[in-house]
C-alpha cells in the first residue's frame, strides 16, 4: 500500500532505469549528468520554478525504498525534479553536461537557493516498481482515452485565466510584494503558503488590509504603500511563527485575528467597493489587462529587511538597529559587519538579563547564543528548524554562514573582507532568532 512520507533530499537516488537515460544502470553522478544533458534549458527553467514556488505539492514524486540500512529511496517518478534540486545544491557537478550559458544561469539561481535550501520533500512511497507502473504510465503516455491527463486547449486556458486572474489571490498578493521589491524570492519561500492563503481568502482580513477581490483579481481600496505595509505585517507574523496554523484554522479564528491587527496596520479605505485599482493597473469596472512579467527583485542594500519588525526596548540596541537599517551594505560594508557583531551580542545580553538566565556577562558569544536558543525553544519562541542556523554558527569548526568565528574575524583580522552578500546571508539565517529575542 502506497503512503505519503517526508524524505530527506539527501536520501533520494536517481533511478538508474529511468527511460530518460540512454544507458541504464550507470552510477548516480553519471545519471544526474545524463538527465541534465538531455534536458538542458528545461532543467534550468524547472530549477527556477522550484526556487520561486517550491516543489509542486500537487504532483508528488513516486519513490521506492532501497534494500539497505541507509533508509534511501529510488525516485521512480520525478527524476527531473531531483536533478534540478541537485543542480541548485551544487551546479559544479553539471560542468560539461549543461551548456556554459545555462550553467552560468544555474549558478546564479544556486546562490539564491543556498539562502533557504530544501531539505525534506513529500513523496509517495510504494513497495516496488509494479505498484508504481500504472501511475507512471498514465503520467507520461497521454490522455489514454480519458484515464490520463487531459490537457486544456487554448479556449480552456483562456477561460481559466479570465476567471481566476491567472493566479490564486494569495499568489497575487505575494507577487505584488515581490514585484515592488519588498519581498525577495528567498524570503517569499519562507512564507507558509497555506496559512497565508487562509488569511488572504478571509473577507474580513482582506477588508482590514485594504483590498477586495473582483473577478478573481485583487483591487486596492487605498494607497498601495499602506496595503503593502499591512500585507508585510501578516507575512512577518507568519514567518516569525507569531501566528501558527492552529491559531487561524477556523473562519472565526481568522476574524478574531483581523480584529487584533494594530491600528497603524489596519488600512482605511479611500475608494468605494467596485472602484478599486487592479493590481494589473486598471479599475474594477474596466477590463483587466495582462500583467507584465515580474521584475527580478534587487538584493537589498541594507542589513535588516524593511519587513522585519523588532520590538527593541533597549535604547543602545535600538540606536544600533536604526543605523543598520540605514547604512548601505555596498558603501559601509566593514562598518555594518562590525555593528552586526555588536548588535547580536548586545541583543543576547539583553535577553539574558530580561529573563534571568544564569549565563554570565563574561561568557563567550557562542555560549550566550546557545543558552538563549535553548530558552527560546523552551518558550516556543523558536522552532527547531529556525534554531539550526544559530547552532551551526556556534560550532567552532563551522564553515557555514552565519559563523561566529567569521564575525570575530571581521573585527580582528585585517585580511578578512566581508561581502554584502555574506552579510545578507548572515542576517537571513539569524533573523528568526533575533525576532524571538525581541518578541514581547
Amino acid at each position: 500500500m502506497s503512503e505519503v512520507v517526508p524524505v530527506m533530499l539527501s536520501a533520494l537516488l536517481i533511478d538508474a532505469a529511468n527511460p530518460r537515460l540512454p544507458q541504464p544502470n550507470i552510477g548516480q553522478r553519471d545519471a544526474l549528468r545524463a538527465v541534465a544533458a538531455h534536458q538542458q534549458r528545461k532543467l534550468v527553467v524547472l530549477a527556477k520554478d522550484i526556487l520561486t514556488y517550491g516543489v509542486n505539492p500537487a504532483d508528488l514524486p513516486i519513490v521506492m525504498p532501497v534494500e539497505d540500512d541507509l533508509k534511501r529511496y529510488v525516485v521512480l517518478e520525478g527524476n527531473r525534479r531531483l536533478a534540478a534540486l541537485r543542480g541548485l545544491e551544487n551546479p559544479d557537478t553539471l560542468v560539461g553536461a549543461l551548456k556554459p550559458n545555462l550553467l552560468s544561469e544555474l549558478r546564479k539561481l544556486s546562490k539564491q537557493y543556498q539562502e533557504s535550501p530544501i531539505e525534506v520533500i513529500q513523496c509517495l512511497a510504494v513497495k516496488n516498481r509494479d505498484e508504481a507502473q500504472h501511475w507512471i504510465e498514465l503520467r507520461h503516455t497521454g490522455e489514454n482515452d480519458g484515464a490520463g491527463i487531459v490537457r486544456w486547449g487554448s479556449d480552456e486556458g483562456a477561460r481559466f485565466r479570465a476567471r481566476s486572474g491567472g493566479l490564486e489571490v494569495h499568489s497575487q498578493a505575494l507577487n505584488f510584494l515581490e514585484d515592488r521589491g519588498y519581498l525577495s524570492p528567498e524570503e517569499r519561500r519562507k512564507v507558509p503558503a497555506t496559512s497565508f492563503k487562509r488569511l488572504i481568502e478571509t473577507p474580513k482580513v482582506r477588508s482590514k488590509l485594504g483590498f477586495e477581490v473582483q473577478g478573481g483579481t485583487i483591487h486596492l481600496l487605498a494607497d498601495e504603500k499602506r496595503v503593502m505595509k499591512a500585507l508585510l505585517h501578516i507575512v512577518n507574523d507568519l514567518v516569525s511563527n507569531k501566528i501558527k496554523t492552529k491559531d487561524i484554522y477556523t473562519k472565526e479564528q481568522r476574524a478574531d485575528y483581523a480584529d487584533t491587527l494594530p491600528s497603524d496596520v489596519v488600512v482605511a479605505h479611500t475608494v468605494k467597493s467596485g472602484q478599486g485599482q487592479s493590481l494589473a493597473g486598471t479599475t474594477a469596472t474596466t477590463q483587466t489587462k495582462p500583467q507584465r512579467a515580474p521584475k527580478p527583485a534587487k538584493p537589498r542594500n541594507v542589513l535588516i529587511p524593511r519587513d522585519c519588525v523588532l520590538s527593541i526596548t533597549d535604547a543602545r540596541v535600538h540606536e544600533i538597529e536604526s543605523e543598520l537599517r540605514r547604512l548601505s551594505l555596498e558603501d559601509y560594508t566593514n562598518a555594518v559587519s562590525v555593528l552586526f557583531r555588536v548588535f547580536l551580542e548586545l541583543s543576547a545580553d539583553a535577553y539574558v538579563g530580561r529573563w534571568g538566565l544564569p549565563t554570565t556577562i563574561d561568557a563567550t558569544l557562542a555560549r550566550k547564543l546557545d543558552d538563549v536558543t535553548k530558552d527560546l525553544l523552551n518558550r516556543q519562541k523558536l522552532t527547531n528548524q529556525q534554531a539550526k542556523p544559530v547552532r551551526r554558527a556556534c560550532q567552532r569548526d563551522s564553515f557555514l554562514a552565519p559563523s561566529i568565528h567569521l564575525m570575530h574575524q571581521y573585527v580582528h583580522n585585517q585580511h578578512v573582507f566581508p561581502a554584502p552578500s555574506d552579510l545578507r546571508a548572515h542576517w537571513n539565517g539569524l533573523q528568526p532568532f533575533l525576532i524571538g529575542i525581541w518578541s514581547p
